[in-house]
């Protein structure tokens, strides 16, 4: 049953196959990216596809790249352009480090967006052409004849143009960079695939098994998530081998063993080539939990089964609100538009009933992803608000992403769950291939041939229409140029800072200077975004449990972050609590202070480092829990650690005012050896700790989650 769609001899070889001139393949799916990208091509040098929000991100990752590597010379998974002045790790980012490096000598000699366009072309070309590839190996010669190579290369010509176009894909061009880049995915299976032939020949498989790991840490340098797919989908295969072995009956050890040659050499040559990246990640993950997702979020982005069927959720005649009753309701649409294609399911089941046992292991693999795409609980129909859980910290169901959550290391990192779609895509686009070749085969007339192929290609290409697409011109504000021309280096504050825009990464692409307050893909507690006095108040839009005057304390915070300028902008902030706080407070801090530069959108600010700097708590960065507002409270729980307060400016002796839930004992101590004993007091309590000068930290120790601070205040002693 298994063994054919591994151990074919005749498909055991590594040498490409011949066939078409595979430059004409790679021309062929070039025109087609240009047509189904639609105004991509024209719109080249001026705009990005997407909708202007994750693509800045993406495009910032770019410029990082070239300035980490040739203008600074350092690690890039590094940066203190970020999270200014403490800087951030970008181990847990989606960096995606291939693209930048693939298009640095676009960007340095045609600048940031033709090299962004530039990683669209690579991406949807690459990856039909290695479907093309991996479905031309999986359809297999057939007969000899010319005519059978004929309709064996139109068939897998399809299969990439079903793959490289399919909407996961093309959803994903909204601006997830790290995900376009799925294009080493059909070459590591290949690779990996003839290696295992190989092995079931007799044959020599290491140069098989060094492909796949090249392909495996390419997957690697443009998306963790595809790399945890390989590995699955490889455990899959490998399973798949055994089994036929096993029916086969073939019990020879060096046989069983031989199957995980291949895939053994590229984990081991992966490792290697990454461990500078894999080490710190592993080390970060063990450390600190900042880059696990709440529970809830796997609920989320989970998919049903009615995501894989419906049509396209981005097409052109049925976006903005397609389907509105079926499917997931509440995740992204880039991440709910997952639609297999009406086409290429028929093609797969016309392969699964006639070529059962060569399709087998396809259909076992797209099914078992399907399976895991539904995530944590299966829902076949929707997924509506009312169906997420609420308040969950980990998965407890039994569904089969549930077990791998729970089995495999690391696993709780990611989020899109969904996004496991992609490798359903990668095993029905291969049955479709083989499906269209089988039908081709009852054709004779080469004529017949061509406008068949044609006709399923247009066909395919319909279902995932999604031209034109929509654009999204740099909208850059020109100060940002000017900013650029002036000799201080210091740090920019944009506000808003309610949340984090990736539009602030783009404006650093220009001015070139530090932020305060940036946007990566994992929220880090150790930068000061959420721990200093006034940058919580921008970003609650109201206070935290620092309890301090906001106005008082701010030009001191804001010359100890070493932030030059503070930027309004309007355009950012249409209204609210958002626009009214956030403008009033600015304009209370530097009420005497004129702006340095004013329009209809921006409004800019010069901080003047303060003669006399005032004294503040501040937040340690590990061990606080995120702020919580209720009708009652605001608090802050206690973690699983030691949670510091900081004292920042004080050269006399202060008081320290703790108010507090706790339904625990707890102890707080300082660094000169006092402790003091927070009693439990569920119903509220206050403690006042005296602090000797020269004393600038309190430790607070206590059962996790057991103990909530609603209030940390400061009291100087009088002169």
């Amino acid at each position: 049953m298994a063994s054919s769609s591994l151990s074919p001899s005749r498909r055991a070889g590594i040498r490409p196959q011949q066939g078409w001139n595979h430059g004409a393949v790679l021309l062929g799916y070039l025109l087609l990216t240009l047509l189904m990208t639609w105004p991509l091509a024209v719109e080249f040098t001026r705009a990005i596809p997407g909708d202007a929000f994750d693509g800045w991100q993406n495009y910032w990752n770019l410029w990082w790249v070239k300035v980490a590597l040739i203008e600074r010379v350092q690690n890039p998974y590094v940066t203190d352009l970020l999270y200014y002045p403490t800087g951030v790790t970008l181990y847990f980012h989606t960096l995606n480090p291939f693209n930048g490096l693939v298009t640095l000598p676009i960007q340095l000699t045609a600048g940031l967006i033709p090299a962004y366009n530039m990683v669209v072309l690579v991406s949807w070309v690459l990856s039909g052409y290695g479907m093309y590839l991996l479905a031309r190996w999986a359809i297999g010669r057939g007969e000899r004849d010319s005519g059978a190579t004929w309709r064996a290369e139109l068939a897998a010509f399809v299969a990439g143009a079903i793959f490289a176009f399919a909407p996961v894909h093309m959803a994903h061009l909204l601006g997830h960079m790290q995900v376009m880049a799925l294009q080493w995915l059909p070459f590591y299976v290949l690779a990996l695939l003839r290696g295992m032939a190989q092995v079931r020949a007799g044959k020599r498989w290491v140069r098989a098994g060094l492909l796949a790991g090249l392909f495996l840490t390419l997957a690697g340098l443009c998306d963790w998530y595809f790399v945890l797919y390989l590995f699955l989908f490889t455990g899959v295969v490998i399973g798949w081998a055994w089994l036929s072995l096993w029916l086969g009956r073939e019990w020879r050890w060096r046989q069983w063993l031989g199957m995980v040659g291949p895939a053994a050499l590229a984990g081991l040559l992966f490792a290697l080539l990454l461990a500078p990246i894999l080490i710190p990640m592993v080390y970060e993950a063990t450390q600190y939990s900042f880059m696990v997702r709440p529970a809830t979020d796997l609920y989320t982005f989970s998919a049903t089964l009615m995501d894989f069927l419906l049509p396209n959720r981005l097409h052109t005649l049925f976006r903005p609100e397609s389907f509105a009753e079926w499917g997931n309701q509440v995740a992204p649409v880039s991440e709910r538009t997952i639609a297999v294609g009406y086409g290429a399911l028929g093609l797969a089941l016309i392969a699964l009933v006639t070529l059962r046992r060569r399709a087998a292991l396809w259909a076992v693999a797209a099914l078992l992803f399907v399976l895991l795409a539904m995530g944590p609980r299966l829902h076949w129909l929707t997924i509506r608000w009312e169906d997420i859980p609420v308040g969950v910290t980990s998965v407890q169901e039994w569904s089969p992403y549930a077990l791998v959550n729970r089995l495999v290391p690391f696993m709780r990192i990611s989020r899109s769950v969904s996004r496991f779609a992609i490798v359903v895509q990668l095993c029905v686009s291969v049955l479709a291939g083989m499906g269209l070749a089988w039908w081709l085969r009852r054709l004779r007339a080469q004529a017949a041939l061509v406008v068949a192929s044609v006709a399923v290609l247009a066909l395919v290409l319909a279902e995932s229409w999604v031209a034109p697409y929509p654009m999204s011109p740099p909208d850059t504000p020109g100060y940002y140029a000017t900013l650029a021309q002036q000799p201080e280096r210091g740090a920019v504050l944009n506000l808003p800072m309610n949340y984090d825009r990736p539009g602030y990464l783009l404006y650093q692409t220009v001015h070139q200077r530090p932020l305060t307050v940036a946007y990566i893909s994992r929220e880090d507690p150790r930068t000061l975004t959420e721990r200093v006095p006034l940058l919580q108040h921008w970003r609650h839009l109201g206070a935290d449990i620092l309890a301090v005057d906001p106005v008082q304390v701010g030009m001191t915070v804001l010359s100890d972050l070493g932030v030059h300028i503070v930027v309004l902008d309007r355009y950012k902030m249409p209204g609210g609590d958002e626009r009214s706080y956030t403008e009033g407070l600015a304009g209370a801090l530097f009420a005497d202070t004129p702006a340095t530069f004013a329009d209809d959108r921006l409004t800019v600010y010069a901080v003047t480092p303060p003669a006399d700097p005032q004294p503040y708590l501040e937040l340690g960065p590990l061990y606080w829990g995120p702020l919580v507002v209720d009708e009652d409270s605001r608090y802050r729980t206690v973690g699983d650690g030691p949670a510091d307060l900081l004292l920042r400016h004080a050269a006399r002796g202060v008081q320290v005012m703790i108010e507090y839930w706790s339904e625990a004992d707890a102890v707080v101590t300082s660094v000169d050896g006092s402790s003091w004993h927070l009693a439990a007091a569920p119903e509220g309590a206050t403690l006042s700790v005296a602090l000797p000068p020269g004393v600038d930290r309190l430790t607070f120790r206590a059962p996790a989650g057991q103990v909530r601070v609603t209030q940390l205040g400061l009291a100087l002693p009088a002169e």
